[in-house]
């Protein structure tokens, strides 16, 4: 998939629009041009198999007692209001990360939607070991939610939290299905992890599970700023180049509030630089200079755009590329962190910090 019509977050930002509608995890990837802001998303055909799925359950989601009075529950999101009346057995997993959410709740979706052509099953590596054996359908939203394929796979519960959901898309899914989106305070793919996993817990009728999975995280992060010191009030920057356009895009979003939960604060150039949407903002290459931050990040759509920037000698003259407090990330690792979740944090948080902490001495 091609995150200018990617992931809204991971796609890069080309046309200022923020997040991309679920056309896809492209959509996800959404930001048309901008999409690539976000990560790469994967295109073409969908894979797995729906059956395989826990033979057709959502997996362990029958297989557990909910929360006391978990049912029934109604959820209210942007759209309208989702009603279960008991526990749900087949779960579909439409926003760009409710898959990590509802597997580190111990319930197997029969279907995600793709995010990335090299996601083994459609979900990142911080998924696999909770995912197990279960196969998901894995939808392909470049062209829009495919609703035929949605309710073939006969879903009692839709999440589509971190998503690109519209009013339209409600329309049409929650007539297959209970339909849980984000809160009306919220944007497109702008629901933060905890609140996200919060939300389907209570779907899920594991609320209890739910916090202590974020409690969890939580303190995995407040150890994380013990364990490297030297992150502590480091200035960062988290960007993406984008060749094509001669430009770099600069986020402040919740990957970026990731980094700030471990004590990093946000280079004051990125709040000065020309706002694109809710989420990112973008400098001329020529001002690569610019970026004197303590610490840098950068995800690369392609090895060739890595190549690209990192060969520049302005690029390689910034403090942070000198010092070392500099990670060169893959798409893998952007999608990690565009949409962080209580699975990807402690992921990609044990790959980059290390490195940043020893680059920041």
């Amino acid at each position: 998939m091609n995150y200018l019509s990617i992931s809204p977050r991971l796609a890069p930002v080309a046309d200022g629009s923020p997040r991309k509608r679920p056309r896809s995890a492209a959509a996800a990837c959404l930001l048309t041009a901008s999409a690539l802001l976000l990560t790469g998303c994967g295109s073409g055909s969908s894979t797995g198999s729906a059956t395989s799925a826990s033979s057709g359950s959502s997996g362990s989601a029958a297989d557990a007692q909910p929360d006391a009075g978990a049912y029934p529950v109604t959820i209210a999101s942007k759209f309208g209001s989702a009603t279960l009346k008991k526990q749900p057995t087949r779960v579909v997993a439409l926003g760009w990360s409710d898959q990590d959410a509802a597997l580190a709740l111990g319930v197997r979706p029969v279907a995600v939607v793709k995010t990335e052509d090299s996601f083994e099953h459609g979900v990142g590596p911080w998924d696999q070991a909770a995912l197990g054996s279960s196969r998901p359908e894995v939808l392909d939203t470049t062209d829009g939610y495919p609703v035929e394929k949605i309710a073939a796979l006969h879903p009692d519960l839709i999440l589509a939290v971190q998503s690109g959901l519209t009013s339209a898309d409600y329309a049409k899914l929650s007539k297959i299905a209970p339909t849980v989106g984000y809160t009306k305070d919220r944007v497109a793919y702008g629901t933060p992890w905890q609140e996200q996993t919060r939300l389907i817990g209570k779907a899920l009728g594991r609320g209890k599970e739910a916090e202590q999975a974020v409690t969890k995280v939580t303190d995995e992060l407040k150890q994380d700023a013990s364990t490297y010191p030297n992150l502590k009030g480091k200035t960062f920057i988290y960007a993406y180049p984008m060749p094509s356009t001669g430009s770099i895009v600069l986020y402040d979003d919740e990957r970026t509030n990731l980094l700030k939960s471990v004590g990093m604060t946000l280079d004051p150039v990125v709040s000065k630089a020309k706002k694109l949407n809710t989420f990112a903002h973008r400098i001329s290459s020529e001002r690569t200079d610019e970026l004197t931050s303590d610490a840098l990040l950068v995800w690369y759509n392609t090895a060739k755009d890595q190549r690209q920037l990192e060969s520049d000698a302005t690029f390689s003259a910034l403090p942070a590329v000198k010092n070392k407090a500099y990670a060169g990330m893959d798409r893998t690792e952007a999608q990690a962190t565009s949409a962080p979740s209580v699975l990807s944090i402690p992921w990609v948080m044990k790959r980059l910090l290390p490195s940043l902490n020893a680059g920041l001495k």
